[in-house]
């Protein structure tokens, strides 16, 4: 899909942290521990927002004279036909079987996994568009409000360019192929919405790459990191890539094959995602998530989820243990391609911990440059109380305990807003034994009812209310465009005083609860002690 970038220019910035091997504070030994006492972070009021894009692919809601809403969940019916419960892929193709996309400007859904920079005055990111069961690509845009609005610029590495056969059928069971419908969401031999995810920019001696984690069966969490070369553009555009990531998805046969322009990096462990990098003297220094599935013995995973629990209450049925094992890697890089690894992060999760407050999955996040040399890093994390691996639970924020001078200086942290004072929380629940709550205090940032949907654009859905003794948080359950889930942290540096986080938030625990509201961006801005951080 291309796009005009409309004539607004844009200085670019090094991606990366600026952090030359051997720079100095005037005073290298000060009281670290003073330093950290001013990370003393506020909300700065009414700075959360639902964002919202002008053009681009197709989107769940978009408003007049061209409205749809794509409601539904999964019905109690078998079906075909589903009825009664909404329609989740409604307008998203015509009845041509032409991809439709979105004319106006629409909340940004299904959109998550960003990745956001400073350009100028300008920011740029790079989105994973994914509507469940369907699609994954990487869509670019930009935005003039620090995060509020988005402007399309292109969409690439996708998936397939198929519709769905039934747009009622909330699992996408089947889709339109050369004019016959096949199975797809159903059937494990392809690749539904498993395509090309978690996009990241990293330059490397000046020259540009985009990284993306490979999601196909068999391949997620255990192959390279697929990277493409970026050519420098005034907006970061992704117009020069391939339109698909994969070749001839199910058209040909088969299971799809990445593009011929796609290279692989070399000696990451396990790549999940980047959260960051800095640039040390000759190196580039990434650090980034191992994760390896299946890798903890049952008897030390996390047991079920409690009855208590948001997935439980919401969803009504328990989530099984969970054996995924995260590491939080350090690795450097010369080229941008192959990689040396440093070791392991410390200071930042347990992955056996069974603590329903502790830090067991780190699944995404950010990096951002303290003033006096030190890293910060904002992220999405959570435990056994999501039994998932992904992190979804709160947005906390680490810095590293010294100066970063060296690649092993990222390896040691410590955890500033953890699980227990988050920035930012899925919907508080409470453990009636003692009683207990989660988080146990509230989120920096403390808000109910943000929602940009009414309830009828996300109709059926109604939570359901839990009985005593479980009780429920201040606007009920799933009353924020962020309830269910909340991470991916793209934290920029606004001004002297000011943080903007731009992250990805679910409605519910699961998107099958509620097709009508998930996979969504949102916005909010931190205030913080004058001069705490730097510009990159």
């Amino acid at each position: 899909m291309k796009s005009l970038v409309y004539g607004i220019a844009a200085t670019g910035l090094a991606a990366g942290l600026l952090l030359p091997a051997g720079a100095r504070a005037d005073d290298p030994d000060r009281d670290r521990d003073r330093d950290r006492d001013r990370a003393s972070f506020s909300y700065v009021p009414r700075s959360l927002v639902e964002s919202k894009i002008f053009g681009g692919p197709w989107t769940l809601h978009e408003a007049a004279p061209f409205a749809h809403d794509a409601s539904g969940i999964v019905p109690t019916t078998s079906g075909p036909p589903y009825v009664g419960f909404g329609t989740p892929y409604a307008a998203y193709c015509d009845a041509s079987h032409q991809l439709q996309t979105n004319r106006g400007t629409s909340l940004m859904q299904p959109y998550y996994f960003p990745f956001v920079r400073r350009r100028g005055l300008l920011l740029e990111g790079f989105f994973d568009y994914r509507p469940r069961n369907e699609e994954e690509a990487t869509v670019s845009a930009f935005s003039v409000d620090w995060g509020a609005t988005w402007r399309f610029t292109d969409k690439a590495l996708a998936l397939n360019p198929f519709c769905p056969a039934d747009p009622t059928d909330p699992d996408n069971n089947n889709v339109i192929v050369n004019g016959v419908s096949m199975p797809y969401g159903s059937s494990s031999a392809n690749a539904a919405d498993n395509g090309l995810g978690h996009a990241f920019v990293l330059t490397v001696k000046g020259k540009q790459r985009i990284y993306n984690l490979d999601r196909a069966n068999g391949h997620i969490d255990s192959d390279p990191l697929v990277v493409h070369d970026l050519p420098n553009s005034p907006l970061g555009s992704v117009f020069s890539l391939a339109d698909f990531g994969y070749v001839s998805p199910l058209a040909a046969g088969g299971y799809p094959q990445l593009d011929p322009t796609a290279e692989l990096t070399s000696g990451l462990r396990n790549p999940d995602a980047i959260l960051g990098a800095v640039e040390i003297g000759e190196k580039t220094t990434i650090v980034y998530v191992e994760k390896t599935l299946n890798a903890i013995p049952k008897a030390q995973s996390c047991p079920s989820t409690p009855p208590f629990a948001l997935t439980n209450l919401v969803n009504g049925k328990v989530r099984k243990t969970n054996q995924d094992e995260i590491a939080i890697r350090v690795a450097t890089t010369t080229d941008g391609i192959t990689f040396k690894d440093v070791g392991v992060a410390a200071g930042l999760q347990d992955p056996n911990t069974l603590a329903l407050n502790g830090i067991r999955w780190l699944g995404s996040g950010s990096l951002i440059r303290i003033s006096d040399g030190r890293v910060g890093m904002f992220f999405g994390a959570g435990n056994c109380l999501d039994n998932d691996s992904d992190g979804f639970h709160f947005l906390g924020y680490a810095e590293t305990t010294k100066r970063v001078d060296e690649p092993k200086d990222l390896l040691s942290w410590k955890v500033i807003y953890g699980f227990d004072n988050p920035i930012l929380s899925t919907d508080t629940v409470v453990d009636p034994a003692g009683p207990t709550s989660y988080p146990a205090h509230p989120p920096l940032v403390n808000v109910h009812g943000a929602d940009a949907l009414s309830a009828a654009q996300v109709a059926p859905f109604v939570p359901p209310r839990p009985a005593p003794p479980y009780v429920i948080p201040p606007g009920g359950y799933n009353s924020n465009f962020f309830s269910g889930r909340v991470y991916d942290p793209q934290a920029i540096y606004t001004n002297e005083e000011t943080v903007t986080i731009v992250f990805a938030g679910y409605n519910t625990p699961q998107p099958s609860n509620n097709l009508g509201d998930y996979r969504t961006i949102g916005r909010f801005q931190l205030r913080v002690p004058e001069g705490y951080f730097s510009p990159f």
